[in-house]
C-alpha cells in the first residue's frame, strides 16, 4: 500500500455502497466534516477533491 493510500482512513458509504475513500481534515460539528475524498476507488479516472461530508457516511477502515 502506498503512502498516499495510507492517508485515507475512512470509506465514504451511502445506501450500503462504497463510493470512495476519505481523509478527515476537520470535524466541523457533530453532523459535518471537511474531508479530502477520492471517488471511484481503483479506477484510472478516480476523482480527488475536498468536500463537506455528512459524518454518518464516513465509515472507519479496519486493519485486516
Amino acid at each position: 500500500m502506498s503512502n498516499e493510500e495510507n492517508n485515507f482512513t475512512h470509506y465514504l458509504v451511502s445506501k450500503e455502497v462504497v463510493l470512495g475513500e476519505a481523509c478527515i481534515i476537520e470535524k466541523c460539528n457533530e453532523w459535518i466534516s471537511l474531508a479530502f475524498i477520492k471517488l471511484g476507488i481503483g479506477r484510472p479516472d478516480a476523482v480527488s477533491d475536498h468536500a463537506f461530508v455528512e459524518n454518518h457516511l464516513l465509515i472507519p477502515k479496519t486493519p485486516n
